[in-house]
C-alpha cells in the first residue's frame, strides 16, 4: 500500500510545486517588468519636475525684474539673481535627463537655447535701463510686448516637453494595469490548483506527521532566534541613535561654548583696545586745549566705532543676557533691537522660565532667532507675536505672524529643519503650520526641568545695555 501511495503523493507534490514555481516565476517576471516600467515612470516624473523647476526659475526671472522695473527697489532683484545663478544648472540637468531617456529633443532645445538666451539678454537690458532711466524705462511698451511673446514661446516649448513626458507616463500606467491583470489572473488560477494537489499529497502522507511536527518545532526555534536577533539589533540601533543625538547635542554645546569664548575675547580685547584709544585721544585733546585738532575728533569717532563693532560682534555671537538672566530677558532685549531696526510690530508675553535648563534657554533662543529671521525675510508680515505658557509639565513657546502664510515654504527648507533639530535638542518638539486667519504659527513644546533650581525672577524689565543694541543675527 505504501509503494502505491508514495508515487501518487510524489506526483501530486511535484505537480503542486510546479504550479507554485510557475506562479512565482510569473510574478517574478511581472515584478521585474513593473520595476523597469516604474523606473522609466519615475525618470519621466523627475524630468517633469525639472521642467517645472526650470519654468519656476524663469518665472522668478520675470517677477524679479518686473518688480524692480515697477518699484525701483533693488530688493525685488533677489528672485532674479537666484534664478540667474541656478538657471544654467537646472537647464543642463533637464538636457541630461532627456538624453538619459533616449529622447534628446534636439530641435526643441535649439529653440529653447535661443529663446532663453534672448530673454535673459532682454531682462538684463530692462534692468540696466531702469537703473539708468528711472521710471521712464517703464514707457518702453515694445520691450514689454517682445518679452511677453518670447516668454510665451518658452512656455510653449516647456509645455510640449512636459506633455511628452506625461504621455510616456500615461502609456506606462496603461501597461502596468495590463501587466497587473495578467499576473492577477495567473495568481488566481495556479496557486489554488497547486494547493489542491498539495492538500491531496498531504492527505496521502499523513504518516509523515511526526517529521512535520519536528520541522515545525525547528521553525519555531529559528523564529525565536530571529526575534532575539531582531530585538538585539533594534536595541543596538536605538543606542546608536541616542549616541548620535548625544553627539549632536554635545557638538551644539561646543559651538555655543566657542561662541561664548569668542564673544568674550572680542568684547574684552577689541573693546579694551577701542576704549584705550579713545582715552588716549581724549587725553591728547585735553593737553592741547584750547587748541583743536580735527584728527583727534576723527580718532575719537574711530574709537567709538571700534567699541560699537566689538559689542555688536560679541552680541551676535552670544547675547550676554542669555547667560546672565535667561531666555525671557534675552528675548526682550532681542525684540527691542528688532523694533528699533524694523517697522515690525511685536507683541511679547512670556511665562516664567525658571524651570528650563540652560541648554533649553539656548536652544529656544536660537530657534526664536531663526523664526524671526524667516519672518523678516519671507513672511511680509506687519505684526509678530511671541508668547509662552506653562501647560502642566511642558513649556509652550508660540511664535505667530500675520504674513503670507506657510503655503510657499518647502517642507525640507533648511530653516525649518534647523528649528526642528533645536526643538529636539531641547528635549521637545515643534509644530509648524498656518495661523488662524492668515500668517504662520510655530509651536515649540519642551519639558520643564523641575530640578533646575529657581533663577533670579525679580520681574523687572531688562533695560538696554549701552552698546548692546544691535539685532542678533545668526
Amino acid at each position: 500500500m505504501r509503494l502505491q501511495t508514495f508515487p501518487v503523493a510524489a506526483g501530486l507534490l511535484l505537480a503542486g510545486c510546479i504550479a507554485f514555481v510557475a506562479t512565482a516565476y510569473s510574478e517574478y517576471r511581472s515584478l521585474g517588468d513593473l520595476t523597469r516600467q516604474e523606473a522609466v515612470r519615475a525618470h519621466a516624473l523627475r524630468t517633469q519636475l525639472l521642467i517645472s523647476d526650470l519654468n519656476g526659475l524663469l518665472i522668478d526671472l520675470e517677477t524679479g525684474q518686473r518688480g524692480f522695473l515697477i518699484t525701483g527697489d533693488a530688493a525685488f532683484l533677489e528672485p532674479y539673481e537666484n534664478a540667474t545663478r541656478e538657471l544654467d544648472s537646472r537647464y543642463a540637468a533637464l538636457k541630461d535627463a532627456l538624453a538619459l531617456s533616449g529622447d534628446r529633443q534636439q530641435p526643441a532645445f535649439e529653440r529653447l537655447d535661443r529663446f532663453i538666451a534672448e530673454r535673459r539678454r532682454q531682462v538684463a537690458s530692462n534692468i540696466d535701463n531702469r537703473w539708468k532711466l528711472g521710471e521712464s524705462a517703464l514707457k518702453d511698451v515694445q520691450a514689454y510686448v517682445a518679452g511677453k511673446q518670447l516668454m510665451d514661446e518658452i512656455r510653449g516649448e516647456l509645455g510640449r516637453l512636459e506633455s511628452l513626458q506625461q504621455r510616456r507616463i500615461d502609456a506606462i500606467e496603461v501597461e502596468v494595469v495590463r501587466q497587473t491583470e495578467r499576473t492577477t489572473l495567473l495568481a488566481q488560477v495556479l496557486p489554488p490548483a497547486g494547493g489542491v494537489m498539495v492538500a491531496a499529497a498531504l492527505v496521502a502522507l499523513w504518516r509523515e506527521r511526526q517529521r512535520r511536527d519536528a520541522a515545525e518545532r525547528a521553525l519555531r526555534d529559528s523564529h525565536a532566534q530571529l526575534e532575539t536577533a531582531v530585538a538585539e539589533r533594534t536595541r543596538e540601533l536605538s543606542e546608536a541613535l541616542l549616541r548620535i543625538q548625544s553627539f549632536a547635542a554635545e557638538l551644539d554645546r561646543g559651538v555655543e561654548a566657542e561662541r561664548r569664548r569668542l564673544a568674550r575675547e572680542v568684547h574684552d580685547q577689541l573693546g579694551q583696545l577701542g576704549t584705550a584709544g579713545k582715552m588716549l585721544a581724549l587725553s591728547m585733546a585735553r593737553k592741547i586745549a584750547p587748541a583743536r585738532e580735527p584728527m583727534l575728533d576723527e580718532m575719537l569717532g574711530i574709537a567709538d566705532e571700534v567699541i560699537g563693532a566689538a559689542r555688536r560682534i560679541a552680541t551676535s555671537l552670544r547675547p550676554p543676557l542669555l547667560d546672565d538672566f535667561g531666555f525671557a530677558a534675552a528675548v526682550q532685549h532681542y525684540v527691542q533691537g528688532l523694533q528699533r531696526q524694523t517697522e515690525l510690530i511685536i507683541d511679547m508675553d512670556l511665562a516664567p522660565d525658571d524651570e528650563l535648563s540652560a541648554e533649553q534657554h539656548n536652544q529656544l533662543f536660537r530657534l526664536l532667532q531663526e523664526a524671526a529671521t524667516n519672518v523678516l525675510r519671507h513672511a511680509q508680515a506687519h505684526q509678530l507675536s511671541i508668547s509662552s505658557v506653562i501647560e502642566g509639565t511642558e513649556y509652550l513657546l508660540r511664535i505667530e505672524d500675520d504674513g503670507v502664510g506657510p503655503g510657499h515654504v518647502r517642507a525640507d527648507a533648511s530653516g525649518l529643519r534647523n528649528m526642528r533639530e533645536r526643538a529636539v535638542l531641547a528635549g521637545g518638539s515643534m509644530a509648524f503650520g498656518p495661523a488662524e486667519g492668515r500668517g504662520t504659527r510655530i509651536d515649540v513644546r519642551v519639558p520643564l526641568n523641575r530640578d533646575a533650581g529657581a533663577a533670579d525672577a525679580d520681574g523687572e524689565s531688562i533695560e538696554n545695555e549701552e552698546g548692546w543694541d544691535e539685532v542678533s543675527d545668526r
